[in-house]
């Protein structure tokens, strides 16, 4: 981050004493999230407001570091007092030189949701897949081609350790 000259050498000092934690491992949605100390909402948030950075612990296996690196630049930004998603975040965020890493989010998301699903709804016709924890029992319909979607065991049934 001093690299590319988003933070002075006192802030990189401050980031370190930020702790490091771990969310669940079950979560599918969450990647990482920068976690703040209880006080009022909205205002001026900073890195001594922090009480800490975790991150998925799938993002730490050898197959998504990258990403992981990138989500700690994200947290890191809320960190240093950039709450919102806005434009200027954006323009932040954008400054991160691993493209790849950058648009990883999507597919680690269909990862965690397809690690966790016990079900694959499947079309018959083009054979696209959505993976779940709940059957459709029939009452969902394709979006593309109107054909009933069809319930396929994933043979787990429940979250299977890496």
């Amino acid at each position: 981050m001093i690299d590319i000259g988003i933070i002075n050498l006192t802030q990189a000092d401050d980031l370190r004493m930020v702790p490091l934690g771990m969310i669940r491992r079950n979560a599918t949605r969450m990647h990482a999230v920068c976690r703040y100390h209880p006080g009022p909402r909205g205002g001026d948030k900073g890195i001594d407001d922090v009480k800490e950075i975790a991150i998925h612990p799938v993002a730490t296996e050898d197959e998504w570091g990258d990403y992981a690196q990138f989500l700690m630049y994200h947290e890191m930004l809320h960190a240093i007092g950039h709450v919102r998603h806005d434009r200027f975040f954006r323009d932040l965020e954008a400054r991160w030189p691993d493209k790849n890493a950058r648009e990883s989010g999507p597919s680690f998301g269909r990862h965690l949701r397809q690690r966790a699903a016990r079900w694959n709804w499947t079309c018959p016709r083009c054979e696209r897949e959505h993976y779940r924890s709940r059957r459709s029992n029939g009452r969902y319909l394709c979006r593309v081609c109107k054909v009933k979607l069809i319930d396929v065991p994933t043979g787990q049934t429940h979250d299977a350790e890496s």
